[in-house]
């Protein structure tokens, strides 16, 4: 891969996960795309809603490259009915021709190891993006030190990150991606009727999921209570083998044949912010979700059945928005009151999200972080 402008840069998006990660990274690849030679570098699929975001945001120069794993590791992949490759097994076999091929490389997570060990005279240069509003702990990780150049949402996470010692020497703060990513999705209804709709969205993490301790009871209560909408669409590891481990026959059959109660493990519409639309009332736990929620301020309610200690707390910080409950058995109560006591969660909604995503009139955060890009690798290229 050779480009006779200089001024033309070899950019790659590694795409190895979910399809929660499109969003975070495609409007970007394609805003880069217009300028530069641009590749997703993926493994080996149909990789539809993938293909679909690039058509839909005009991304015809923006390439896919689909590269495989060693053959040993796709078959035992294959046996144990993994849908993607180990991370680091594909980028220790490709790395090469990263390398060899490419000016900087984009990561939504951290697996950049192989590559960070093996770049050359400094390059390729690795970027790093988010994959979600900073919630828990994950998002502050000292990985983040091992980047060349990091592109952040908000001023909030700058200054978490410059207070915990995380900030690279090249961070910008340029907005949340994903909004212009999804801006064109049509608000929809998922019920034929106007009952109020609740989305209860419940983390993956077995050590912070409301899943095991109270899910089915909240299930159980919208079953029992037909004068509400529900929209169950957990995050979608949530019942994956190798990440939450929970199993669908877990969900009893009734609830999945309720009018009132929708259920999505997973699909395009559970990453694409139409349920976080379509809801009036949200309830969760720790699923940063949330704050892409309260962009247009509503009602929240967090369930806490561990009796979490979270006062003060930076890593609960998404529990300002709402009530806190300690189980099910309280839902009634809070749904009743959540419209009526909105008023004083108002305020903090607003203010947390002009925190997390700083906004600038007259551009858009995928356009301002493609300059970003674009800037920075002019300079250090």
């Amino acid at each position: 891969m050779e480009t006779d402008n200089p001024s033309r840069k070899r950019i790659a998006f590694i795409f190895l996960d979910e399809l929660h990660h499109i969003y975070h990274f495609i409007s970007v690849a394609v805003e880069l795309s217009r300028n530069h030679e641009v590749s997703i570098l993926t493994h080996p699929a149909k990789h539809e809603l993938l293909r679909n975001s690039i058509a839909e945001l005009g991304g015809e120069n923006l390439k896919i490259e689909e590269l495989s794993t060693y053959a040993f590791r796709a078959l035992t992949d294959k046996i144990k009915g993994r849908d993607l490759p180990r991370k680091g097994f594909w980028l220790k076999k490709n790395k090469n021709y990263i390398i060899k091929n490419f000016d900087a490389v984009v990561f939504t997570d951290y697996f950049h190891k192989y590559l960070l060990k093996a770049k050359k005279e400094g390059k390729p240069k690795l970027i790093k993006f988010q994959h979600g509003t900073p919630g828990r702990a994950y998002a502050f990780n000292k990985s983040q030190l091992d980047f060349d150049f990091q592109l952040l949402s908000g001023s909030f996470l700058y200054e978490q990150y410059k207070n915990m010692g995380l900030l690279g020497p090249h961070p910008v703060i340029v907005g949340y991606p994903k909004i212009d990513a999804v801006k064109n999705k049509k608000k929809k209804s998922f019920f034929k009727n106007k009952k109020p709709t609740i989305l209860y969205n419940p983390h993956f993490d077995p050590e912070f999921s409301s899943w095991k301790q109270e899910g089915i009871q909240v299930l159980d209560f919208f079953y029992n209570h037909q004068d509400y909408n529900l929209i169950f669409a957990p995050h979608i590891h949530l019942f994956q083998r190798n990440k939450g481990g929970y199993s669908v026959s877990e969900i009893p059959e009734k609830y999945q044949n309720s009018e009132n109660i929708r259920i999505d493990l997973g699909s395009i519409k559970s990453v694409d912010m139409s349920y976080l639309c379509a809801a009036d009332i949200y309830l969760g736990d720790v699923s940063s979700q949330i704050y892409e929620f309260i962009i247009s301020p509503r009602p929240c309610i967090f369930l806490n059945p561990k009796n979490i200690n979270f006062s003060g707390d930076v890593f609960y910080r998404f529990w300002k928005c709402g009530e806190v409950i300690p189980s099910a058995k309280k839902l009634g109560e809070a749904l009743a009151k959540s419209i009526a006591d909105f008023g004083k969660y108002r305020t903090i909604q607003e203010q947390i999200t002009a925190e997390n995503y700083y906004t600038e009139e007259g551009s858009t955060a995928s356009e301002r972080a493609a300059k970003a890009i674009d800037e920075y690798l002019s300079a250090n290229t």
